[in-house]
């Protein structure tokens, strides 16, 4: 099977300027990701959809593909995820005559996203029969513990909130987390987007970690944890 990664990393960023390449432990934010897609067992192709030259050259330099820059109208902070899968599936499609059977999209700002974690999403599109394998984990900060802000007071999310006085109460949500969107070619062709209506979660466990980066406090956490979580990490289990 023909199983296309697409790695989006646009050069502007608000949170952190130039995010995708500044360092982490040593190394590009992006090596991460396309480190873990190389050593993925089911994934044969790799390609950065960027369009920020230098982003290009260091992708390239890491094992990636960068066939073509991505236009600036769509690497806005407003452009939608879907507007850049689009542009690479056309421009494959029409330069290449290449059409993937299976897209994965890896977002670099993932750093402990593994290969396993990769070749498990695949892996479950095959056995199920969904349209999309979306990475998620359980909620922990729950909607019905909000507020809205109106007129300066606050206002329950939900009237009757006080009956959910226990999170045991709670019904299950789960959120993206960004780890892994993984879905057929013929899921885009038919709907037009990456979601079909049969969605397989691939969750993560409450003993996962999970960092996105999207400020410099994530960097730094990032950086702790490449660093020390596994030796921290000993003085848990050592004895189990």
């Amino acid at each position: 099977m023909k199983i296309l990664a697409i790695i989006p990393a646009r050069g502007g960023s608000v949170g952190i300027p130039t995010k995708n390449i500044q360092k982490l432990a040593g190394k590009p934010l992006i090596q991460y990701t396309i480190d873990a897609a190389k050593k993925s067992k089911l994934v044969n192709r790799i390609i950065v959809s960027t369009d920020d030259k230098k982003i290009a050259r260091i992708a390239q330099k890491l094992g990636a593909e960068v066939p073509f820059l991505r236009p600036k109208n769509i690497s806005k902070s407003t452009s939608t995820q879907i507007s850049f899968v689009k542009h690479a599936i056309e421009y494959l499609k029409n330069h290449e005559s290449y059409e993937p059977d299976i897209i994965i999209i890896l977002h670099p700002t993932q750093p402990l996203r593994t290969a396993c974690d990769i070749d498990r999403s695949i892996r479950l599109l095959k056995k199920s029969k969904s349209d999309i394998v979306l990475g998620v984990m359980k909620i922990k900060t729950h909607p019905y513990r909000s507020f809205w802000l109106r007129n300066n007071y606050l206002k329950p999310f939900r009237k009757d909130f006080l009956k959910f006085y226990q999170r045991q109460k709670f019904p299950k949500l789960y959120f993206p987390t960004g780890y892994v969107y993984t879905f057929w070619y013929s899921t885009y062709v038919k709907y037009g987007q990456i979601y079909g209506p049969k969605i397989t979660p691939m969750l993560l466990r409450d003993k996962d970690i999970f960092l996105d980066i999207d400020y410099p406090f994530d960097l730094f956490m990032g950086e702790m944890i490449l660093k020390n979580w596994r030796k921290y990490q000993r003085r848990f289990t050592s004895n189990e």
